[in-house]
């Protein structure tokens, strides 16, 4: 099936930044703090949840052309990154044109995190590889490792840019991620994905795209953040951003600098301020 991979590909394309997740267990340096903010929380949130919606992508993707989530297609079957198998049900309505990723109420993917609620998309214009076509991302009670997930995404593929290679406006827009504790962040962002690898077949495992946009943020506390999104990679064979960097400026105007890697494939970030680094987890 020549890379008309089905309706929504969508969002193997990125959506995503939008919404900062948790903290997980990052590690505080009380030297490094902002007054409001520390500044390795903030900088968690921000990776763990673009990370989060570009896991979002990846299974409406790969449900909106198969019908399933395995997400990938290669060998060996461990490299499977959601194996949902057996507990999230992907359901197809062509009369209403939408399409609904149901996780019941708990469905835990080979990446190790639980999720439960809905993932709904309403598609028009044709598949995620038709220039012109366009996908709207909702959720309904949908958690990540208790996480509430809320917000609209709508993707519009613009067909091919000078440089021959696909991509897709994603605007994001309410974007929310609520922790256990009751905190919460919202985003709204702008962004263009294109694809750099792997167009033109019919495998998942070799795409590659690339993300540059911009987003802002308000916290529970009323703080407001602006980001910069330069060159994130999300190849589609490891679960994580590869690389890339995202520039956050907080209230207090000191630029912190999330820096996702040189490529390797792992749940690693950093992120930087006034020359101080701290190392944290992308899995939430």
């Amino acid at each position: 099936m020549n890379k008309k991979k089905n309706l929504l590909t969508l969002l193997t394309a990125g959506i995503a930044v939008s919404a900062l997740l948790l903290t997980g267990g990052c590690k505080k340096d009380s030297n490094l703090s902002d007054n409001k903010d520390d500044f390795s929380n903030s900088a968690a949130d921000m990776g763990q949840s673009e990370n989060i919606y570009s896991d979002v992508d990846n299974m409406v993707a790969q449900a909106s052309a198969t019908g399933g989530i395995d997400q990938r297609t290669g060998t060996p079957s461990e490299d499977l990154q959601f194996n949902f198998t057996g507990c999230a049900l992907v359901t197809r309505d062509t009369v209403l044109h939408t399409l609904t990723i149901d996780f019941g109420t708990g469905c835990t993917g080979h990446d190790g995190r639980l999720r439960s609620g809905k993932v709904i998309v309403t598609y028009s214009g044709g598949g995620y590889f038709t220039p012109g076509a366009s996908w709207v991302i909702t959720f309904d009670n949908y958690y990540v490792n208790g996480r509430h997930i809320e917000g609209t995404r709508t993707v519009t593929n613009n067909g091919f840019n000078s440089g021959g290679n696909m991509n897709w406006t994603i605007n994001a827009v309410n974007m929310k991620v609520t922790r256990p504790d009751g905190t919460w962040r919202t985003w709204d962002s702008q962004r263009n994905r294109e694809m750099i690898q792997g167009y033109g077949d019919s495998l998942y495992i070799n795409d590659v795209y690339r993300v540059n946009g911009t987003a802002t943020s308000t916290n529970n506390n009323g703080d407001v953040f602006n980001a910069n999104i330069t060159n994130l990679i999300r190849d589609n064979s490891c679960y994580w951003i590869t690389s890339g960097t995202i520039a956050i400026t907080p209230p207090n105007g000191i630029v912190r600098t999330i820096d996702f890697g040189n490529g390797g494939c792992d749940d690693l970030a950093t992120v930087t301020k006034n020359g101080n680094t701290v190392t944290f987890h992308l899995r939430p």
